[in-house]
């Protein structure tokens, strides 16, 4: 097995970041909230400069980070540069912010990008060539085996929840679904479901063959855009996006197999691009009761867009409540100290009750960010179910501020470079990897620990799983 380091980032590009970020600083110290807003811009553009200099099989996760940074947190600050979003503003009712507060949120905005971008940039990308890939090994193939027909076994009790999701949609609304919505099926299928999701990943990361990986690919993705049916689209925006990631690193893994995506593949999604994003505005035009102007190709774009970049808000209320967030809380790794502190052993060892959402207590004593911001911002909205949903920059900002914000976007930077090299090294890293990226991906509109926390859940749960399949075969026998 050999190994080639490649250059990422020269001395040149290095000090146009550093020229920026001086215009950047300028521009706070001189409270030009719209010119950090192009700056911004400048730094995506740089970004997409060496995305297609380096070529989309090897920058393909910094690409996709990029665009879920763009679509979920920066609509809103950079559309308003080149169109009248008034109209759009005031029919989504967004939150207006003073001046000190936009000028804040712009710039640890700047910050997020710029620390994953250099924590990407300035990771040495290691090329590996192995005389015997990993994913010939007798072992993964056994693992590649079961996990097709676990994916098989999984994906009915996934189909039971969607039709429930689906059926409760139909007869109230996505409102109602929103806000009142509980499982009819069993718990027992909605526990077996949650398995579907981890052994796709286990799948994939035994980087199966074109062929063979063909109809559990078909299956993935019928099961994501059925949530659609339901109102929902996260799951199916996710699901597209891991996938042609995927593509992308399966033809830099093994590049002397006919290429999992070609230049015809390219063109042929740019094509369906403005297709799927005129169906995902028409699913929230009617899942709302607000009327939204679309008139126009082109309008209707701008407003599915600027739709999506409500997360930018959550960033501007950590803002807003600095001052007032509870005392002792560290919502950069929340969910695992709420795992800890809620879990069954810690019922049974320590008395402590399972955590309860959308109560006063859930949002003051747990270290769950959103609920914190929805509870003070909103009570009302908080406890009939709803929320403002979250942001890795507002949990790094409310823990450790600027310091936060730069540590935490370079570690998801390094992430992102490093992805590829682990799907190239044993399955287990390309499983943890996958899955980490999946949550990283979505990291913009979520929590910052996501992608350690589903990667501890998730292996946990298979090992629970296959402790409970053992131990009842062992009695049977």
């Amino acid at each position: 097995m050999g190994q080639i380091t490649i250059k990422r980032i020269n001395v040149r590009e290095l000090l146009f970041l550093f020229s920026l970020s001086i215009v950047v600083l300028c521009s706070y110290l001189t409270a030009n909230v719209d010119l950090i807003a192009y700056c911004i811009l400048f730094l995506l553009f740089d970004g997409i400069w060496y995305i297609l200099k380096s070529g989309l099989n090897s920058s393909i996760t910094i690409a996709a980070f990029f665009v879920t940074f763009f679509t979920f947190l920066l609509t809103r600050i950079i559309f308003p540069l080149f169109f009248d979003t008034s109209d759009l503003a005031l029919e989504l009712g967004e939150t207006i912010f003073n001046d000190e507060i936009n000028l804040k949120v712009n710039l640890q905005l700047y910050i997020a990008l710029l620390s994953v971008y250099l924590g990407y940039r300035l990771t040495p990308l290691k090329t590996i060539n192995s005389i015997n890939p990993f994913f010939e090994n007798h072992g993964v193939v056994r693992v590649r085996k079961i996990s097709k027909k676990a994916i098989c076994f999984f994906s009915i009790f996934v189909l039971f929840g969607l039709y429930d999701q689906i059926r409760y949609v139909k007869t109230n609304s996505y409102a109602d679904y929103y806000l009142f919505y509980s499982p009819q099926v069993p718990y027992i299928f909605v526990f077996l479901a949650s398995f579907f999701e981890y052994f796709f990943y286990f799948y994939m990361a035994t980087m199966p063959s074109k062929k063979d990986s063909k109809y559990v690919i078909i299956l993935y993705l019928v099961v994501n855009l059925l949530s659609l049916s339901s109102g929902q689209r996260g799951g199916a925006v996710l699901a597209i996006i891991f996938l042609v990631t995927y593509f992308f690193i399966r033809n830099r893994v093994n590049p002397g197999e006919k290429p999992w995506i070609t230049k015809r593949g390219i063109i042929i999604l740019s094509t369906l691009i403005p297709i799927f994003v005129s169906i995902l505005f028409m699913i929230a035009f009617i899942r709302s009761d607000k009327d939204v102007d679309y008139k126009g190709s082109s309008n209707l774009v701008v407003s599915f867009f600027y739709q999506q970049g409500v997360s930018a808000n959550v960033i501007g209320y950590v803002n807003y409540f600095d001052e007032k967030l509870p005392k002792g809380k560290v919502y950069s790794i929340g969910k695992i100290i709420d795992f800890m502190n809620h879990n069954i052993i810690s019922q049974k060892l320590f008395g402590t009750g399972p955590v309860k959402p959308q109560t006063v207590e859930h949002a003051m004593k747990d270290h769950t960010l959103h609920a914190t911001l929805t509870y003070m911002g909103s009570p009302n909205l908080y406890l009939a179910g709803g929320g403002y949903g979250g942001s890795f920059i507002a949990d790094l900002w409310a823990d450790m501020g600027f310091f936060g914000i730069i540590l935490g976007g370079l570690i998801y930077g390094i992430c992102l470079a490093i992805i590829i090299k682990w799907c190239s090294l044993s399955f287990w890293k390309a499983s943890v990897g996958l899955m980490m990226y999946s949550n990283i991906i979505y990291a913009p509109r979520s929590n910052y620990i996501d992608f350690i926390y589903y990667v501890f859940v998730s292996f946990t749960a298979i090992i629970v799983f296959a402790f409970i399949y053992c131990v009842k075969n062992n009695w049977r026998s």
